[in-house]
Formats: structure tokens, C-alpha cells, sequence
């Protein structure tokens, strides 16, 4: 009993063991009592802590506790989808220039080169000028026409020197690619112009200039509304001044695709109120607009956000009013019928076809119809030829859109500004 009381003791304090404990000499504590670490008793509270343990729960916070343990994988599931969605419109609210505007769409495009297509667009020539925008920016323009040699001579007997006719087509692609893609379908309707032409002194000569926007192919820049639309109207006064001579009686034809329709659309109304005001001070410098090709036409950034997400569930497709990108084809219809208004001229707005692909999978159908609807009720003279069988960029291709394409635009070329009614076969092919 008194070895077991030394030791505890001796535990206790082993600094202090050697000596006499209660009375008793000559007794020392061994080493490892001495020498080893100290052992501290617990305190009385330390022993009430450690002998009663706590009865609290762990705390839960005030949303989980609010919500039953079934329903918590699905809530958190559906709040993790809700954050994903949110993400990503926010990013395409932020990226909507880079996803509006593919220019780097496929790969590689904007290192295309004229001569890699050129097999493909024999007999036609093309040839890259260099324009700039009225902001400076460096632009690429495609040139393309049939060369051939001028064998029509004038009749001997002749007493007044006739003006040569010369066709202008201005093409405005899509919101993707780059323009030498394109080539090889342009080369196709000019081929198709040249064997329904005839050969006659009366007519006119076609060609065919495609332009680049800024931020497209060799363009320097970045694409935004703003620049596409200065980059429109440079495009339209080049051409004007490149084409125009005192002996050449020159016909412009405007020919958009796609997105190219709203800035085509809005290039027109935008150049017939310049031609105005040029021609209410003195003789007019611009050249006339003698028709205006719209194939697959969006109406709005709305419909191509619809289009391109028809599923109502998904958020995307109500991001509309955060775009600030507002293309929008049928307000430029609304401009053409207040500038005819103002001028007061029935003839001052040039013939419109409508170009519609029954099976286009980017624009919905119905876009087509509303805009000639809505022609019609501004009093415009529009026309829709639906393509059968024909997807986004298969209009020109098909027999029937390529026949309605080169039937208007030699009928404008050769009279100058007529209808657009009978150019057309209006009722859609079954």
C-alpha cells in the first residue's frame, strides 16, 4: 500500500521524489519517474467535461431545415441546373458579338485564298480589292465576272452612241464563313446569267462584288452593327464610283443572305436617302438600286434566337432584350415605305424578292411569309418564291431559286426598275 502511494507521488512530482517522503530516508525514486515527461492530473472542471458529454445536436442551417430530406437531392440538382443556365446566358449575353458573328467559323477561313476555289468557279474570274469603310477600316472585296470579247458592233447606219448596260450585283453574306467559300455559288449564278443572256447590243454586262465585313477573311477590324453598317455604305459608294462612266448606263442589285438580308435592307434605305439629298441639290453621284434579293431572310435578332432554340423550356431564347446587336429587317421595310412617303414617289423603292427555303433549318418558314405580309401592307412591291426542298443555303442551288434569282435580276438589269410580280411564280410548289 505504501509502494503504490510512493509511486502515484512519485507521478505527480518526480522532480521532487528523492529524499525523505513522509518520514522515509534512503529511498529514491527510479529514473523514469524522475526524468520522464509531466503528468498533469486533470482539474476537477476538466473531469466534469470529459465525463458529461454534451446532449446538442449538430445545428442544421435555416434552408436545410426548412426543407423535408426527400426533397433535398432534387432541390439541390435543380439549383445546380438553375446556376449552369444562369452561367451561361450571362455568357452569351457578354460573347454575343463572337457568337453572332462567326467569322472564325470553320477553321481556318480567314486564311482562304481566291485560287484554292478557282477550279470550282471557271469560266468566272476572280480577283481581292481593297476598299476601306468611311471609319478607315481596311476592307476585302471579291470581284468576280465572266471575261469575254466585246464582238458587238454597232450598226453602220447607227446616228446616236447607245450607253453599254452594265449589272452590278452586290452580294452581303451570312453572319458566318468567309467570302471565298462563297465563290463557287456566286460563280453558278453568273454562269446561269450568261446562258439565259442573248447576245445582243442592248445587253448589259454582269458582275458580281461580295463583301467582306470588318472582322471577316483579310478585313481588318471587328465585327459589331455599328462598323458592318459603315462598312455597308462604303461598299455601296465604291461600287457606284468603280462602275460609273458618262457611256455606261449602271444598275445596282442588292443580294443578301441570312443576316446579310437586315444589313442589305438597311444599306438600301440608308443609300436612297443619300441618292435624295444628292439629287435635291444637283445632279445625283450614285448610282440607282434596281432591285433587292432577300434569301433566307431573319426578320429579327428575336426570330434567330427562336430559331436557333425552338424549345420553350430553354432560357436562351428569351435573351433578345439584352442583345444590343438589333438587325432587323422588317424595321428597314418600314424605313423603305417612310422614304417613299417623303419622297412621294411610287417607283422611288426598287423591287424586293423574298427567296424562302421550305426546309430551312436556321430561320423558322413563317419568317418569310410575315415579311412579305408586312410588305404589303407598307404598299412595298415584295414578292416570296418558296424553294422547295431547299435548306439554309440551298436556295441559289436549287433549280427553282436559282431560275427565280436570275429571272429578277436580268429583269432588272434589262428594264431597269420593274415589278417584281412577273419575275415570279409566287405560289409555293408542293
Amino acid at each position: 500500500m505504501l509502494r503504490r502511494l510512493i509511486i502515484r507521488r512519485a507521478q505527480r512530482n518526480p522532480f521532487h521524489t528523492s529524499g525523505s517522503i513522509n518520514g522515509i530516508r534512503g529511498w529514491e525514486a527510479p529514473q523514469y519517474y524522475i526524468y520522464g515527461p509531466t503528468i498533469k492530473r486533470p482539474s476537477i472542471h476538466q473531469k466534469k467535461n470529459i465525463l458529461l458529454p454534451s446532449n446538442s445536436k449538430h445545428s442544421r442551417t435555416l434552408f436545410t431545415s426548412s426543407i423535408p430530406p426527400l426533397l433535398l437531392p432534387p432541390v439541390i440538382f435543380i439549383g445546380l441546373l438553375l446556376g449552369l443556365w444562369t452561367w451561361k446566358c450571362f455568357w452569351i449575353i457578354v460573347m454575343q458579338n463572337k457568337l453572332l458573328y462567326l467569322s472564325w467559323l470553320p477553321p481556318f477561313s480567314r486564311s482562304d485564298k481566291i485560287s484554292e476555289y478557282e477550279s470550282e468557279c471557271k469560266p468566272v474570274r476572280w480577283q481581292e480589292k481593297r476598299i476601306r469603310s468611311l471609319d478607315g477600316t481596311k476592307l476585302a472585296v471579291c470581284e468576280g465576272h465572266i471575261p469575254v470579247q466585246d464582238q458587238r458592233q454597232k450598226p453602220i447606219d447607227s446616228r446616236e452612241k447607245m450607253k453599254k448596260k452594265s449589272v452590278v450585283i452586290c452580294y452581303f453574306q451570312g453572319n458566318g464563313g468567309s467570302t471565298p467559300l462563297r465563290l463557287p455559288l456566286l460563280s453558278q449564278v453568273l454562269r446561269t446569267i450568261a446562258t439565259k443572256s442573248q447576245p445582243t447590243p442592248d445587253d448589259p454586262s454582269y458582275s458580281i462584288v461580295a463583301l467582306s465585313y470588318r472582322g471577316y477573311w483579310t478585313s481588318s477590324g471587328r465585327a459589331t452593327q455599328s462598323g458592318i453598317e459603315l462598312d455597308a455604305q462604303a461598299f455601296l459608294n465604291w461600287v457606284s464610283e468603280t462602275y460609273s462612266a458618262p457611256d455606261t448606263d449602271l444598275q445596282i442589285i442588292l443580294w443578301g443572305h441570312s443576316l446579310g438580308c437586315a444589313v442589305a435592307s438597311s444599306a438600301l434605305s440608308s443609300y436612297l436617302t443619300r441618292r435624295h439629298a444628292e439629287q435635291s441639290t444637283g445632279p445625283a453621284r450614285l448610282a440607282p438600286i434596281a432591285g433587292l434579293i432577300l434569301e433566307a431572310p431573319i426578320s429579327s435578332i428575336k426570330d434567330m434566337l427562336i430559331g436557333l432554340y425552338p424549345q420553350k423550356w430553354l432560357p436562351y431564347r428569351y435573351l433578345w432584350p439584352f442583345s444590343w446587336n438589333t438587325w432587323c429587317t422588317a424595321t428597314a421595310l418600314e424605313q423603305l415605305a417612310d422614304y417613299r412617303d417623303r419622297t412621294a414617289g411610287d417607283q422611288s423603292v426598287p423591287p424586293i424578292l423574298i427567296l424562302s427555303p421550305e426546309q430551312d433549318e436556321v430561320v423558322p418558314p413563317e419568317v418569310a411569309g410575315r415579311l412579305e405580309s408586312r410588305g404589303h401592307d407598307l404598299g412595298l412591291d415584295i414578292a416570296r418564291k418558296d424553294v422547295p426542298r431547299a435548306m439554309h443555303i440551298e436556295a441559289p442551288i436549287k433549280i427553282d431559286g436559282r431560275e427565280a434569282l436570275v429571272h429578277t435580276t436580268t429583269g432588272c438589269g434589262e428594264q431597269g426598275f420593274p415589278s417584281a410580280q412577273p419575275y415570279l411564280s409566287h405560289t409555293p410548289a408542293s
